[in-house]
């Protein structure tokens, strides 16, 4: 009897060890290059350079902006697309947006789909501050 728990004990390790390969997370599809986003007259101007880094052309790219409350709790989400209507590998596109003011809003987070509606990897997705 102590040998056979002798024995399960020695290859406990190598059972906990066998368990499933994990996936290697996605590279990035959307760089963020620069984004800022500050208040006037009511509305909230962000202004902001995102880079295709993936390995394909990225149709009609739409934005997402998640802005969030100093408790980081999502208060409103805005959406605006990037020109051109297709944003090719190394491409870089410069945006300029002018958005309603949401008075709590403090920072925003971004996401990104293409025109089929599929989620897209966005590298340095933020937090970044309304000034």
């Amino acid at each position: 009897m102590r040998r056979v728990l002798l024995l399960l004990m020695a290859l406990a390790p190598l059972w906990c060890g066998a368990g499933p390969k994990r996936k290697a997370p996605r590279p990035p599809d959307v760089r963020v290059i620069e984004v800022t986003a500050h208040r006037s007259q009511g509305l909230i101007n962000v202004d902001g350079r995102v880079g295709n880094c993936g390995l394909r052309p990225i149709p009609k790219l739409t934005l997402l902006l998640h802005f969030r409350t100093t408790d980081r709790q999502v208060i409103t989400t805005q959406r605006g697309t990037i020109d051109p209507a297709v944003l090719e590998p190394g491409e870089d596109a410069e945006f300029r947006w002018q958005l309603k003011d949401h008075a709590r809003a403090v920072e925003f987070t971004l996401e990104a789909v293409d025109g089929s509606g599929r989620d897209l990897t966005v590298e340095q997705p933020g937090p970044y501050p309304v000034e």
